[in-house]
């Protein structure tokens, strides 16, 4: 029985699966305990939860000045370690392939296989690579000089845009768009000339789909473009900036926002209206704030009056009326213009100034208001709109004063209406 056991033993040990199965067996426990353990040290590092080695990360200082913010520190770190755990295993999975595949007649070449192939790349990618140094030299002296000279021109931009460089005919508001297309000239013009010099840039499947790309945002982006090129000559317009109020076709507000694509408006009623920028273009623009703190703007009301008010009490009226109005500018005394003479009344036209033309609405409403007291209190009434009545007499519109002191109105001739022909005595 002792002999049968130990001859059963040696050629169990002998066995090819049982060696299989063991050296599997061994190397993955192996490759769960080294994962275990570079488990436990990153946990321990412990980066990856905003701490290192147990210690919250903070921000890095100089004296007062924050260089590195804890959150950013936080971020790198923990790209930084997760990057290096992924790496480590993925060379344990890859360590434990290489055990199992080994141990099999059909699957042990795999290995070898694959340590060619990637040993063949590694060696084409390192040729390539010193191939390509002189290249990257170059690309990288260009994007060295494009990125000092854009840290120049932001210098320059900087200080037109806070006035501490003046230039004759240059407007402050002009420095950031200006910056904006410099920069974006100066990236352009260094990748233009780095281009050939980029590995895979004279493949056909790149000049393809460069072709392919260009294609599409010449169909696709026509309206974008004649937006851009919109907001590029409006700024340089001058027709308004942010906070003036405008109005653009028929809408009328506060400029909130002017972008390269559109151009926002918050209406009186806190309605914010985008424009695209060639619509505002293509109307007309009307600025309200231009010279509203200098020299103020003219708001103005038409009313019309019957001919037998005098026009000098009608002028009257209307300045009394202006007096008083909230929002307008007492340094330049109302004044009344004669637009036209109807054929039913005469139209005047008050004309207040303000520096305030946020406040337009209001003044209207009160001015409106005013005038109706003043006129009412007076007697006179407006004939705005234009109605026409049947008078009771033939009296003449002539005011009082110009009439002679026997004048007396005609009697209404009913034989007038009837034959066209005054009667005769």
């Amino acid at each position: 029985m002792t002999l049968h056991t130990l001859s059963f033993l040696e050629t169990l040990f002998e066995s090819t699966i049982l060696r299989q199965s063991i050296v599997i067996g061994i190397s993955t426990l192996f490759f769960l305990l080294a994962w275990l353990i570079v488990r436990k040290i990153f946990r321990w590092i412990g980066t990856e939860d905003g701490r290192f080695f147990h210690k919250r990360i903070r921000s890095i200082k100089l004296q007062d000045q924050e260089l590195l913010k804890a959150d950013e520190i936080c971020k790198l770190s923990s790209t930084v370690t997760s990057t290096i755990r992924r790496l480590i295993n993925i060379l344990l999975i890859a360590a434990l392939a290489v055990a199992v595949l080994t141990q099999f007649n059909t699957t042990k070449h795999i290995p070898e296989i694959v340590w060619n192939y990637l040993s063949k790349q590694y060696l084409e990618i390192q040729a390539d690579f010193i191939a390509f140094i002189p290249d990257l030299v170059f690309i990288l002296i260009v994007a060295f000089l494009a990125n000092f000279l854009i840290r120049i021109v932001r210098l320059v931009f900087d200080g037109l845009d806070r006035g501490r460089i003046q230039i004759d005919g240059f407007y402050q508001e002009w420095a950031r768009p200006t910056f904006v297309l410099v920069r974006l000239l100066i990236i352009v013009f260094a990748f233009v000339i780095v281009f050939p010099y980029l590995p895979g840039s004279q493949s056909p499947a790149l000049q393809g789909l460069s072709i392919f790309i260009g294609v599409l945002v010449s169909l696709g982006s026509t309206s974008a473009i004649t937006n851009i090129i919109a907001g590029i000559a409006i700024t340089y317009m001058r027709a308004f900036q942010t906070g003036d109020r405008v109005r653009i076709a028929e809408t009328t507000g506060d400029i909130v926002e002017k972008s390269l694509l559109v151009t926002r408006i918050r209406t009186p009623k806190n309605v914010v209206i985008s424009i695209p920028n060639s619509m505002v273009m293509n109307n007309h623009i009307v600025n309200y704030s231009t010279h509203a703190k200098g020299s103020g703007v003219l708001l103005h009301i038409s009313v019309t009056i019957g001919y037998d008010v005098p026009w000098r009490k009608v002028h009257e009226l209307l300045i009394a009326a202006a007096d008083g109005i909230e929002f307008i500018e007492k340094e330049r005394t109302p004044f009344v213009l004669q637009k036209a003479l109807g054929d039913f009344s005469v139209e005047y036209e008050i004309n207040v100034l303000t520096r305030q033309p946020r406040k337009t609405p209001l003044i209207y409403s009160q001015l409106n208001q005013s005038i109706q007291d003043k006129f009412n209190e007076a007697g006179v009434e407006i004939m705005s709109p234009t109605f026409s009545g049947v008078r009771d007499a033939n009296h003449i519109t002539i005011p009082e004063e110009y009439l002679d002191s026997d004048y007396q109105a005609q009697p209404f001739k009913l034989s007038q209406l009837l034959t066209g022909k005054p009667k005769v005595e």
